[in-house]
This record gives structure tokens, sequence and C-alpha cells, in this order.
């Protein structure tokens, strides 16, 4: 991906400072490896620094795997946001008292936000929240019906009016995954053409919002990372297709092509 990497090209004296710090915030009890995986994708992606917010008892396997990663336990609003570039909040959320204060804090934040998963299921239970600005949202086919309150099949039936619907009632750049994931915003509408069905599988939009947070906190702006993001995503599935075909992908398998992708090395 040539023009990613020239988008994101380094100068010989950067510093970690230079390229953005991603929070993400999720991981309810159970769901802890939703965090951990979308904190990898952003590290594995470029962001200078990530830091997790989750259920303490998450803390050890994910700094078990990842010691570059810092973690919150502190939960005031003020030192959450403090320093960080863009938050990620959806993965492994749940929909409990604590999710709804941790969605309910980021929503009422100022920074950038890409929002996944559970945090789209619990705004589609709350009909007060109709705008999404400075934001990019990323349903799969059952959020996107929950948010707009129709059927799967309706979304299914005409995708790109299903984006559109979604973009126009949020305000938010919208990314409706599945088969030729659809990225919509004002005056837009973009269609991967990468990906393969290997990707069928829990986890993989953990993978994806890590990787557009960190995008995003390297200062691509909110429709280049969601367009650069589902591709480079799809091309890193396609890379593990070709190594060891569809059936039996992990996301994690993933983690190995995302630098190669992004410096063009293959």
């Amino acid at each position: 991906m040539k023009e990613l990497q020239k988008l994101l090209k380094r100068k010989s004296d950067a510093n970690k400072g230079n390229f953005g710090h991603v929070l993400i915030i999720g991981g309810d009890y159970g769901m802890g490896g939703a965090v951990i995986m979308s904190a990898e994708a952003a590290c594995r992606s470029g962001a200078g620094k990530v830091s997790v917010l989750s259920r303490a008892e998450n803390y050890t396997a994910l700094l078990s795997r990842l010691p570059n990663v810092m973690t919150i336990f502190d939960e005031d609003e003020a030192k959450i946001f403090s320093g960080k570039s863009v938050i990620v909040i959806g993965p492994g959320l749940g929909k409990s008292a604590w999710a709804k204060k941790l969605l309910k804090a980021a929503l009422a934040c100022d920074l950038p936000k890409i929002i996944d998963a559970d945090a789209l299921n619990l705004i589609s239970e709350n009909k007060k929240i109709t705008l999404l600005k400075n934001s990019i949202i990323t349903p799969h086919v059952g959020e996107a019906a929950r948010l707009l309150g129709c059927i799967v099949s309706q979304i299914q039936k005409d995708r790109n009016l299903s984006a559109k619907k979604l973009h126009e009632k949020f305000s938010a750049i919208t990314i409706l995954k599945g088969k030729n994931s659809l990225i919509c915003g004002k005056n837009f509408l973009h269609e991967c053409k990468f990906g393969n069905p290997g990707m069928a599988v829990a986890g993989m939009g953990d993978v994806l919002s890590g990787i557009i947070g960190a995008l995003v906190a390297q200062n691509l702006n909110l429709k280049d990372a969601a367009i650069f993001g589902v591709e480079l995503h799809a091309k890193a599935g396609d890379f593990i297709n070709k190594k060891q075909g569809e059936i039996g992908m992990m996301p994690q398998d993933l983690f190995c092509a995302l630098p190669k992708i992004i410096n063009s090395k293959i």
C-alpha cells in the first residue's frame, strides 16, 4: 500500500509522540480478548502509544502479551482522556452499567472515536443518541439492522442504501462490514474489493477497530483512516489466506502481515 506508506512516512528524528496515543475501551468480564486484539492491532499499525481501559481482571493477560501497552485503572473522566489522540470503544464492552457509563463519557468527549460492537448495540437501544460527529462507526449487518430498526435481510437487500442511511442518521463515517465492505460518508461511498470468507470469525472486527484507531492517531483524517483501515485489514486477511487457506484463520494471524503491508514489503 504505497499510498498509505507515503501518508505515514516517518522523519528520521521522529519520536513516539509523533504517532499518537490510542485509547481502547472495552473488555467486560469474559471478553478481555477483544481489547487485547484491538490493542495489538493498533500497535502493529503504527500507533506511538496505546492505552487500555478495561476490567482489572484482564490486565495480567494484556500485559503478558503486550508489555508496551499501558493500562488505566482510574475511571476519572479527566484522567481517562487526557493526552489521548483517539478513542476506540466497543471491543468486548458488554452492556452492563459499567459499559454504559464508559460509553456516555466517551460520547461526551471531543476526541475522534471509532465506535464498534456493543457500543453500537447500546446506542441502538438509546433513542436519544442520534448524532455521532467526529466518529467512525463499524457495524456488521446485525448491528446495522439494530441501529436502523429493521431486519438483517433489509440491510443485505441494498447494502449501499443501508450504509447511506446509517451515515445520514448518525452523521458518522460508516463502515458496513461484510463481503465488499462499504465505507460511506458525506459525498462518498467506497467499496472494498479485498477480503475473503476466512475472515468471518469472531474478533476480526476488534482487529479492524484497532487498525483504524492507529491510523487516526497518526493524523489521517477519518475518511482516509476508514478506507485505508478497511483495505489494510482485508489485505492482511488475503495474505493469510494465500499462506494457509481460509478455514481456521484467526484474527491474531493478521498481526504479522500488518506491518509488512503498511511498509509495502508484500
